[in-house]
């Protein structure tokens, strides 16, 4: 769940469809029902933040909450980000450095676990905070689609690569009363690829994850209108 999890947030103010607004909110569907919404927001250049909350019958059995903040002041980069999930929760931070990661704590502790993939110390290098890493492969398109990029991510426990790569060049129709942009959407897949951090016996299955993202052009920007994952259930992300 965690790293699907992840790719969904692949991978968070409430937007009305204003294309020059930074601020984006997001509804999560399974099985056709509300369970999650994501508020995003890079409305400064020095500042990007997310929000997530449970909603619908997810609400009513594992109520959920979390929020993100990455700051960046000149080399030094800070992320934070918190969840509650009943009566369960953490809070971590990460500050990095040049993109280096300079300290890492949570609060609680996390557990030592002595089956994981370890992180040795050139793996904290040449990395970016997630949020950063999702504002970049979502949010950050022009004119032109770019779906060819890899970024490294740290989490503070995981580190691992997000890759974003082109399945083809054909429109696509997706015939949905939830999209709100009402012509042809170009399709990127964005996939999984774990470093180190894992336990071992999950990288088979961590590997096998993928998002399928749907961009559409609408005043001369590609943004990420629809977003498409496939575990047990079908799961949808729609911008709104």
């Amino acid at each position: 769940m965690k790293k699907h999890f992840f790719l969904y947030f692949i991978l968070f103010n409430f937007v009305t469809q204003n294309l020059h607004a930074k601020i984006f909110f997001y509804e999560v569907y399974g099985l056709n029902f509300r369970f999650m919404e994501i508020q995003f927001s890079n409305n400064s250049d020095s500042k990007i933040t997310a929000n997530i909350v449970s909603k619908g019958l997810l609400d009513l059995f594992v109520s959920f909450k979390g929020g993100g903040s990455t700051e960046i002041n000149k080399e030094i980069t800070s992320y934070k980000f918190n969840y509650k999930k009943k009566k369960k929760g953490r809070a971590t931070t990460i500050i990095f450095k040049d993109r280096e990661v300079i300290q890492n704590y949570s609060q609680p502790p996390r557990k030592n676990k002595t089956n994981l993939v370890p992180i040795q110390k050139h793996h904290l290098k040449n990395v970016l905070d997630p949020l950063t890493a999702i504002n970049d492969i979502l949010f950050s398109q022009k004119n032109e689609l770019n779906c060819t990029k890899k970024i490294k991510v740290f989490d503070g426990s995981d580190v691992f690569y997000l890759i974003l790569s082109q399945q083809d060049t054909k429109d696509y129709i997706v015939k949905s009363s939830k999209i709100v942009l009402k012509q042809p959407l170009k399709k990127c897949r964005l996939r999984y690829q774990a470093v180190a951090g894992h336990e071992i016996e999950d990288e088979k299955d961590y590997n096998k994850k993928y998002v399928d993202i749907f961009y559409g052009k609408q005043n001369g920007i590609y943004l990420p209108y629809l977003l498409q994952t496939k575990s047990k259930i079908t799961i949808k992300m729609f911008l709104k």
